[in-house]
């Protein structure tokens, strides 16, 4: 049976390879994202596989843009069954050249464009007693990184966030599901300037994404891989971690 599908951050990248996913699967799509050229042209491309498409221009930052959105993707689907909150940007943040507003802008979209959207989205689901919630988080989440603190810290309060909504609207029938990718071929990535390991092209990665938010997973963190170097991490000594993570960071310019 057909079920409607809101995606965030759906103009590009991940979202939008996610959106054409669902609409093969015969899925109706309501697209969120800034860039309004592109969500027309991917409107277009959806349309043509003989489902319904919808798209609202909106910052995820703005809490009254997002509810403007959801209420239009209420009005235009009469129910929202699946929410994959995708929208997210990188960025370089070196503290010893800290800009307390270039961090905040990227907390302002990686982590209150979920909670935005959790505000008006959950108590829809709630009402319908049924609905799954898919956040898209990272592996960069595991540890602090040189070069990158305002992102992978960012990812740090989205993944504890998604669990903390898992649990707490289990018994209202919610599923919520975080989805932690590794490097993902992007124009988002493609500004990155040192090796990424374990690259994976979009439309790979989002077949394995969209088997796990339709299975309901909890967590999905993939490329297995590079899961399991980003797990070990997680034990290595700070001592060991740090003169590794330092070397690093001169050889790439992260300090």
């Amino acid at each position: 049976m057909a079920k409607n599908v809101l995606i965030s951050g759906a103009s590009q990248g991940i979202g939008a390879a996610l959106a054409l996913e669902y609409a093969n699967q015969g899925h109706n799509i309501f697209l969120i994202a800034r860039n309004e050229s592109a969500l027309q042209d991917l409107c277009s491309k959806i349309k043509e596989k003989n489902v319904e498409a919808y798209y609202s221009v909106c910052d995820v930052s703005n809490i009254n843009q997002v509810k403007n959105s959801v209420d239009l993707a209420l009005q235009s689907m009469n129910s929202i069954d699946i929410a994959i909150l995708n929208a997210g940007i990188m960025g370089s943040e070196r503290i010893s050249a800290l800009d307390a507003n270039n961090f905040k802008s990227i907390y302002d979209v990686n982590v209150f464009g979920i909670v935005n959207f959790l505000e008006c989205i959950v108590p829809i689901m709630i009402n319908q007693k049924q609905g799954t919630i898919a956040g898209i988080g990272s592996l960069a989440d595991s540890r602090g990184f040189p070069g990158s603190a305002a992102y992978s810290s960012s990812k740090v309060a989205v993944r504890n966030l998604l669990e903390s909504a898992r649990v707490e609207l289990k018994s209202y029938g919610i599923k919520v599901i975080t989805v932690r990718p590794g490097f993902i071929r992007t124009n988002m990535t493609s500004k990155n300037n040192f090796k990424m390991p374990f690259l994976m092209d979009a439309d790979k990665a989002v077949k394995g994404i969209s088997d796990a938010i339709n299975s309901g997973k909890s967590i999905y963190s993939f490329p297995m891989p590079l899961y399991l170097l980003t797990h070990l991490a997680k034990l290595i000594p700070n001592s060991i971690y740090d003169s590794i993570l330092s070397n690093w960071a001169k050889k790439n310019g992260k300090v």
